[in-house]
């Protein structure tokens, strides 16, 4: 999932995850692997002496409290190395304890279920509890987002002052892992699968390398389930998340799933998945969101797969494309699956604008048909547009605004153009000396962080939240669900609400910070 596409569902539903970076696999191993029998257990101690130890007396009488070098301290070798994954939280975004938590991590579980035995894990999601700085632990993995960054380095800052090793890895280590190093003793670069062999082998000789990257894509084969038990059991989600998919096929200029899970679209094996479900899913009608980036660009898997869903009888989103409208077998292949909505990525009206970041497999013309043949199959759509493209102008706004209300776009969410580190955009910007605010803080796709073409920083940034407080208007929302086909109207209202309520806060934050806010002259009597 893409920095993009993680920033829309956190305004869609007010949460984070993402799973395919280097939290997104885990296989690890001692140093020498004939040491561990099938279940991962050390079978013989740390020095050869015998063979089946399991915490006794091994042969030739050494005590059972053998030690060993973890890279910091002398520890029992029965005693199991203990590990803190922690998702970090953007500043001001906080759920209390009685809250109905939407939006359960995915890369974190699944990287905790790839630990041999011998090895404890705890999760912390920082959105929805504390961070321990005084926890015993052997070693620290933070994932994070450009925007989170500053917070993960904080908190991998305070756990290396207490001798703790850190490991950083996600997309913004992944893309920027010069800058990252300075706050972690080791980065992953890239997805994880494959080279957490050598990782923990280094961890425990004490030798932990700088970077490691992976050489080779996964290919998604006989993956784990995911370790949801570790997550905190106060919270309760409205749906379960899990993976199909990995990779898009689109070359956007602005999105870093090529650059992070490479070009290729990678699939997981349907007996896996299936298997994955039957672990999962309890009763009929419960809810999966699919972390995937495109679920259907491959049509002939997406069948097979909505097969899968209907026969467990779900109510699934997911991520695709506009193009799904001109497959119309596949709609009400979906349809009958329990697809509820799909969140697709408009991004612009303008087609000047669609072609200029390789977006040129849609047709801006279409749009309002493409959108009653998805809705007329009973499938809700959750629409993402984006202000600053470079023929964006100060009437773009109000001209999308109109749109997502004639056609009862279900749940719409905006953004502004931000020129992630690594992407095809962040280099054109970059050469064109047009970004001017390098706060990662601010790359949360709701700041300006450079000059747009056709407006000044001003334009863009008040046009943005006129936009997001007008949809986000109780007389906004009832007008899209009441006039609209009314697809799943209840779950939409919830939707949009728990949006509302997010996207309100993030107009108390630009606010704070002293940055403009007021509505665009051009827009005040609308």
């Amino acid at each position: 999932m893409s920095e993009a596409s993680f920033a829309r569902v956190l305004l869609a539903t007010a949460c984070p995850g993402s799973p395919a970076l280097w939290a997104g696999s885990f296989t690890l191993y001692s140093p020498n692997p004939s040491i561990y029998n099938s279940e991962r257990v050390p079978k013989i101690n740390a020095f050869g002496m015998g063979d089946g130890w399991r915490g006794g007396k091994p042969k030739g009488g050494m005590d059972s409290t053998i030690c060993m070098n973890d890279g910091m301290t002398q520890r029992p070798m029965n005693r199991k190395k203990k590990v803190l994954l922690i998702f970090p939280r953007e500043k001001g975004i906080k759920f209390s304890n009685d809250t109905l938590y939407p939006f359960p991590i995915l890369g974190l579980t699944l990287l905790a279920a790839l630990f041999p035995k011998t090895y404890e894990v705890r999760i912390i999601n920082e959105v929805i509890e504390e961070v321990d700085f005084n926890a015993e632990v052997d070693l620290v993995g933070i994932t994070a987002l450009t925007c989170v960054i500053k917070r993960a380095y904080a908190i991998a800052d305070r756990f290396r002052e207490r001798g703790v090793k850190v490991i950083l890895g996600g997309v913004h280590p992944s893309l920027l892992p010069e800058e990252t190093k300075e706050h972690a003793d080791s980065v992953f670069i890239g997805e994880a699968e494959g080279m957490l062999d050598k990782v923990i082998q280094d961890f425990e000789a004490g030798e932990l390398k700088p970077f490691y990257k992976n050489r080779e894509w996964s290919d998604l084969r006989n993956m784990p389930l995911p370790r949801r038990d570790l997550l905190n059991k106060r919270y309760r989600p409205f749906f379960k998340v899990i993976e199909t998919t990995r990779g898009c096929p689109n070359r956007c200029e602005f999105c870093s799933v090529p650059i992070i899970n490479g070009k290729r679209y990678r699939l997981r094996p349907l007996e896996e998945i299936d298997q994955e479900l039957s672990a999962i899913v309890k009763k009929k009608g419960e809810y999966l969101f699919l972390a995937d980036d495109n679920v259907t660009a491959k049509e002939d898997y997406a069948f097979d797969l909505f097969d899968l869903f209907k026969h467990y009888g779900v109510k699934w989103m997911g991520f695709t494309t506009i193009k799904i409208a001109l497959n119309e077998a596949l709609l009400e292949k979906a349809r009958e699956s329990g697809c509820v909505s799909l969140f697709i990525g408009f991004e612009s009206l303008l087609q000047e604008n669609l072609d200029g970041v390789s977006k040129r497999f849609v047709d801006a013309k279409e749009l309002s048909k493409r959108v009653k043949t998805i809705q007329d199959h009973q499938i809700g759509i959750q629409g993402a547009f984006i202000f600053g493209f470079d023929e964006d102008d100060p009437t773009v706004f109000k001209k999308t605004v109109d749109f997502v209300q004639k056609n009862n776009i279900e749940l719409p969410t905006f953004s502004i153009l931000t020129p992630f580190p690594g992407t095809p955009l962040q280099k054109r910007l970059e050469e064109e000396g047009r970004i001017f605010d390098r706060d990662w803080s601010h790359y949360d796709m709701s700041h300006a962080v450079f000059r747009p073409n056709k407006m000044t920083v001003q334009e863009l940034q008040d046009g943005y939240l006129w936009a997001q407080k007008y949809i986000c208007a109780p007389r906004s929302i009832l007008k899209r669900l009441l006039w609209g086909p009314r697809n799943h109207f209840f779950h939409f209202l919830m939707s949009n609400f728990i949006l509302r309520g997010a996207q309100m806060e993030v107009i108390r934050r630009i606010k704070e910070k002293e940055l403009p806010y007021e509505n665009p002259a051009h827009l005040r009597q609308s």
